[in-house]
């Protein structure tokens, strides 16, 4: 039998100019009286792209309202719901139900009774959740009331976790976003020797849409209890604030105790707290914020080395940043907020530069900056503990100003050539001169004028070959850039560095500093200097998706130091030696013309393999040399291998020498399949032959939950050996869920 009925769609629907029958079929009885349909004996519904199979139905034309008994499955869309009884309104998309499930995607959820007092709100009553869906599910979360907003949060009161049938842990509240990724449990177990064996948990929850909660705690067997809360606040896209807390009263804080590297034990009360911020304040205002206090300067070292290797020594900053087509305004707060590091304050600064621009109607350009700072440099506290001398702090008000003139032209359609003149103006409120390490001898005020002029130099030439095709490389056609470039500048200061103590002086390294000083930011370093640096730029393009992309991107150039610095450039702190001779403007170069060439490598044919190396090889003898390697290389869609090495040679800093060290790092990631993956990393110093780390871990795909079981070894030289071992479970990320069935 067969009732088909015919009318418009309510204003809801998006297809609400058509005229959609509903369709409704049976191979028992069915009937059609005063508004009331009615069928039974399986029964299907079709409304558009909507399915509903039951045993039994009533459709109420008056109220849009389909009640269904038996067997109930309606199918809409890419959901599905189940039970022995239902109701679907066909305009609203209210549902209730008795003996209710539903599938969505990997989402399974069932519960006694469900009802949708209106538009993306259910409500399950004595009902569970899991990301598996199958009529088995290894865990489930089972919650009195579970109430579900469809892309936002799934919210649960007097919750249960459940492994298959077992209870395991119980929760008054838990709430789980449904838009992008929550670990909401996490247990990691391990060994390690200065810890002992030990035991972490973490609860992750959702507050509301925007703030969520992560409740850990930890259990060392010889350091002790220790946990804390985070934080994390997403009001929009690319707004973010966080705030991290940990605390522990250690019961061996004096186990890693070292006359070089921890010459004072921690206080037994070890924490962190951090707190970090980025927003977007209004279209061109912009602030960040990153707040650390620490109780010593080893807490992340030992209880959260991952966290160490990405900071060893905290930031403390308040910046908002304005921005404009012809100026930029920066203000900062930088501070020591632990005394257990030496950092440079600012307390505050302020920051005016303007960007290149035309001057007024003429045929220059003009760019430049202002700036008023409040320097205070601060020493650790334990730098003079077991003897030693603790270095005297010293400040000063610094105002600065640079002002530069450049004329951009072309010659010849070929030669970009722009000639530039500027100046500089720097005031110190004190000189902070010092006669020895440890004293420092305040005195008057102190300024310094300083002119700058030079010019950059550029063309290029290109060839281009069309008909070059390999699509299983990606290439569609190719074409050969190259850009000699040459760049002079010559600087005559008033004074020298020599004459006082700088505070954002340069730190030794190996790279040539940024030669201009529109990009060269560190003003107590500026000294005297003549040099020329040139080179060739190279670069292999092709096209790929419409747009231009670098195969290969090589570039090789030298320095001429014609006029080399007076004095040290590079004394930050009354502890380094102002005369050491090899020090220089641009960093550990030796006091020659031409010192090195520097080469820059970059090749990358295809997404998934780049290679990139860097070079600094010395024209004489007597300096250092450097080169590094680094390949990342998916040799397969189930296998990534990550190589990188890098040999030094020569290093001389304030009197300690490195030679000849060989840095080799090796990663790999292998798929096996689905349920398992394996990465394995070693890193091997060839100075001494010695594998000084390694780590190899398993991770096993337990269908709703992820195994991670990891073994890591390191060589800290003098201070001996370490292992450690730790078995990680995660519940997995909950996809996104939508049992929206509004169309």
């Amino acid at each position: 039998m067969l009732i088909c009925l015919q009318y418009g769609l309510a204003a809801q629907s998006s297809s609400s100019e058509q005229n959609i029958p509903i369709e409704i079929t049976s191979d028992g009885l069915n009937s059609y009286q005063d508004g009331i349909a009615y069928a039974e004996d399986n029964v299907i519904v079709r409304y558009g792209l909507d399915t509903i199979y039951a045993d039994q139905i009533t459709f109420d034309e008056a109220r849009r309202e389909i009640i269904c008994r038996g067997n109930v499955r309606i199918y809409v869309e890419n959901r599905t719901y189940r039970g022995e009884f239902l109701s679907y309104n066909l305009d609203g998309g209210q549902v209730a139900s008795e003996d209710f499930r539903t599938a969505s995607e990997r989402i399974l959820a069932y519960g006694d009774s469900i009802e949708s007092p209106k538009e993306n709100h259910f409500i399950i009553e004595r009902g569970g959740i899991t990301t598996e869906n199958r009529e088995d599910p290894s865990y489930t979360l089972r919650a009195n009331t579970l109430e579900i907003y469809p892309g936002d949060l799934a919210v649960f009161r007097n919750v249960g976790v459940f492994i298959g049938p077992v209870p395991v842990m119980w929760l008054p509240y838990m709430a789980i976003p449904l838009d992008g990724e929550f670990d909401g449990l996490d247990f990691t177990v391990g060994s390690a020797g200065q810890l002992g064996t030990f035991v972490r948990g973490a609860y992750t929850t959702a507050l509301t849409q925007a703030w969520d909660v992560s409740l850990h705690a930890s259990y060392f067997t010889r350091r002790g209890f220790g946990g804390g809360a985070d934080f994390f606040y997403e009001p929009r896209e690319g707004d973010r604030s966080e705030f991290r807390s940990f605390y522990l009263r250690d019961q061996d804080n004096g186990v890693d105790l070292d006359p070089f590297e921890r010459p004072v034990a921690p206080d037994p009360d070890r924490f962190r707290f951090s707190y970090k911020n980025r927003s977007k304040i209004a279209d061109d205002i912009y602030a960040r914020a990153d707040i650390n206090i620490w109780s010593d300067r080893h807490v992340t070292e030992d209880f959260f080395r991952e966290e160490f290797r990405n900071e060893r020594e905290p930031d403390n900053f308040l910046e908002a940043t304005y921005y404009d087509a012809n100026f930029t305004l920066n203000m900062l707060a930088r501070f020591q907020a632990n005394n257990l590091f030496s950092p440079t304050e600012r307390k505050p600064e302020a920051i005016l530069e303007f960007k290149r621009q035309q001057f007024f109607e003429t045929f220059l350009t003009y760019e430049g900056e202002a700036s008023v700072v409040n320097f205070s440099q601060d020493f650790d506290r334990d730098i003079g503990a077991n003897g030693g001398v603790q270095p005297t702090e010293y400040s000063a008000v610094r105002y600065d100003m640079f002002h530069q003139l450049l004329y951009p032209k072309q010659y010849f359609d070929w030669l970009n050539f722009t000639p530039f003149v500027g100046g500089r103006a720097t005031m110190y409120d004190r000189t902070n001169d010092f006669s020895a390490p440890g004293s420092i001898t305040p005195d008057d005020e102190t300024g310094r004028l300083v002119v700058n002029a030079g010019f950059d130099a550029s063309f290029k030439i290109s060839k281009t070959w069309d008909n070059v095709r390999k699509p299983e490389w990606g290439i569609e056609g190719l074409r050969h850039v190259i850009e000699p470039y040459m760049t002079a500048q010559y600087v005559l200061p008033s004074e020298t560095n020599s004459d006082f103590l700088g505070f954002d002086n340069r730190v030794a390294n190996t790279r040539l500093a940024p030669l201009t000083f529109s990009a060269f930011n560190s003003i107590d370093s500026i000294n005297k200097l003549g040099a020329v640096r040139h080179g060739i730029r190279q670069s292999l393009q092709t096209k790929r998706d419409g747009r231009n992309y670098d195969l290969l991107n090589w570039n090789l150039y030298t320095q001429a130091n014609i006029i080399r610095p007076e004095g040290n450039s590079l004394t930050g702190s009354p502890n380094l030696v102002a005369t050491t001779p090899a020090f220089t403007d641009v960093g550990l170069l030796a006091d020659d013309v031409y010192s090195h060439v520097f080469n820059e490598f970059e090749f990358r044919p295809l997404p998934w393999l780049t290679y990139q190396a860097y070079a600094a090889a010395p024209v004489i003898d007597n300096t250092f040399t450097e080169l590094t390697h680094s390949l990342n290389w998916q040799l397969h869609p189930a296998v990534e291998l990550s190589l990188s090495h890098q040999y030094l040679d020569g290093i001389s800093v304030a009197g300690v020498s490195f030679t000849e060290s060989q840095r080799v790092m090796a990663r790999m990631f292998w798929r096996l399949n689905e349920n398992w993956q394996f990465e394995p990393t070693v890193g091997y110093e060839g100075d001494d032959g010695i594998i000084d780390e390694a780590s190899f871990t398993v991770y096993r795909d337990l269908r709703a939950w992820k195994a991670a079981l990891s073994a890591v070894y390191t060589d800290n030289r003098l201070n001996g050996q370490e292992y450690l071992v730790f078995l990680s479970l995660t519940l997995k990320a909950f996809p996104a869920l939508n049992i929206s069935i509004d169309n």
